[in-house]
This record gives structure tokens, sequence and C-alpha cells, in this order.
């Protein structure tokens, strides 16, 4: 299946641009913003794209109707969540003018050499295999938010030696999301080796889902064969591989439709499906309804 109709945003500027935020980062490979900075200018809702930088984020403060959605995940008030988004990953987010917050953005050439080699070793959140949301303790997210804080600070301020201590800085930052990552790995000691592939593979799809539908791409990406990923996924969620996929794509198109201005055309190339024709096959297998008719109904 062709991936050209996915857009991808080499730079954070990029992004930026594509969004409509009229902030632009004057740091090569480097950028750090506030999340209720997005208003007035950014969109409400993006649709998958891919972009060819890292990304860490952290929500906090938010009002009561407030929330955000991150691929799958509807991230509400009670919630303190910290999320990753890395190259290659399909990603999408719809958000309220409520939420606050902190965003990072950086490419791998800002680090230091040593962990541009050795990056997903280090630092095993950024695999595509892994969850991508963790939901962080009060503790865990004002500690968090003092190293954004001091970092927004220096990224504001001139000084000589501004993007040597931002470097510092992320990679103190990020060995401080790795201890959250490791706090919420160690829960997925009492799940059996079949559910953790199947979550596994649940991520991956979050993440992959416009690029392949192929069953076989995912095994391997999770190092198992097809017949066995099938197998353990029918027998731990109850649905076939193909089905949660194509669930995916369904929960995609319902917020295309709910919270877009893209016509049904543009929604079914952005679907990555080569006719409007065949995207309107799709939908109505789920809804009995056409994607206009869904649109009007729930609009």
């Amino acid at each position: 299946m062709s991936e050209r109709r996915i857009p991808v945003y080499a730079t954070s500027n990029e992004l930026h641009a594509a969004t409509g935020f009229d902030h632009r980062s004057h740091i090569d490979g480097f950028d750090i913003f506030t999340i209720e900075s997005l208003e007035p200018s950014s969109v409400k809702c993006m649709p998958p794209y891919r972009q060819g930088f890292y990304q860490v984020g952290i929500l906090k403060n938010i009002g009561a109707q407030s929330k955000i959605n991150l691929n799958t995940d509807s991230i509400t008030l009670q919630d303190s969540p910290l999320w990753f988004v890395v190259p290659g990953q399909v990603f999408s987010w719809i958000r309220d003018v409520k939420n606050k917050g902190h965003h990072i953005q950086f490419q791998l050439e800002f680090l230091p050499e040593y962990l541009q080699k050795n990056l997903i070793k280090e630092f095993p959140f950024f695999k595509l295999s892994e969850n991508s949301v963790f939901l962080m303790t009060d503790e865990e997210r004002i500690s968090l938010e003092i190293d954004m804080e001091r970092m927004l600070t220096i990224y504001n301020t001139e000084h000589p030696y501004q993007e040597k201590m931002l470097q510092a800085m992320l990679v103190a930052m990020l060995y401080n999301c790795k201890a959250i990552f490791e706090r919420y790995k160690t829960k997925e000691g009492n799940l059996s080796r079949g559910q953790i592939l199947v979550k596994q593979f649940q991520q991956l799809v979050d993440k992959m889902y416009l690029g392949t539908r192929v069953v076989s791409n995912y095994a391997i990406a999770l190092n198992v064969t097809p017949n066995y990923l099938t197998t353990i996924v029918k027998e731990v969620s109850g649905k076939t591989a193909k089905e949660i996929i194509h669930e995916r794509i369904f929960l995609e198109s319902k917020n295309l439709l709910l919270y877009s201005e893209y016509n049904i055309s543009e929604i079914s190339y952005r679907l990555n499906f080569q006719e409007p024709t065949h995207f309107t096959r799709f939908f109505k297998k789920y809804t009995n309804e056409t994607p206009k008719q869904y649109r009007e109904k729930h609009m």
C-alpha cells in the first residue's frame, strides 16, 4: 500500500507551519514550548502524520472538560500523562483549548554522540513496540515540570552556552523519564508472555496502521511468526489481528469525521484508501452508515 498520502514533517518548524502554530525554533534540532502557547494559532485537530524527530510531552493543570486524544489514548482531567513520539510513527491528536503542559522536540543529532549510537538501548521507551503514553504520579509530574520549566527558561534566555546547557538538561530529563518507564514496566511482571506480546502488537498497530495492514509485517517487527502472532492475539483478545488493525483505522476515521474539516475524499486519502468508495464500504461495515451520514448525524 502506498504511503505517499501520509504527510511527513522532517523538523519541528515544518510541523508548526502545517498546524498553523506561529512559533518557530531558533535552535537547530531542538524546540520546547508550552501547550497553552498553541492558542490561538494552532489547529485543534491534527490528522495522521509522521515526523522526523523525537517528542516528549506532559499535560498538567487542565480544566474539568478538558481532554487530549493521542492516537487511541484519550487523556482526561484525572490523568497526568507523559507521552512520546518517535520518527516514523503515525501520530494524530485532538486538543482542548484548556490544555496546559510542555512539548519538547529534538532531532537525534542534538544529543551527545554516545547517545546517538545507543538511544534505544539507553531509553527503550522510544521503541515502536513500547507504550507511548504513561500516567505519572503527582511526584513524577512535578519533577518533570521543574525539568521542563528550567529548560524553557534557558531556551528563552540568551547565553553563550545555551545549546550545550539544553543538551545536558535534555539528557537529564530523559533519565527522569526512564525512571517513570521502569516503574511502569515493573507492573508488567504479572502479565503472561502472551499478554505482553498482544500489548506490544497493539502499540505497533497504533503507530504503523496507516503504513501497513499486513499482519506478517507486524510479526516481523515483533520477531515472531505470523501464525504465532495470529494465534496469541486471538487467544488473549478474542479478536483477530486484522480486526484490531481495522478497528484502529475505523477509530481514526471517526475522529477525522467529527473533528476535522476535511471532506470525505480527503479523509479517505489521509487514511490511505486508494479510492473514496473503498473507504465508504469499509466504514459502512462498522456503522451501516456512509461517512457522510455519520458526520451529519453526529455534528
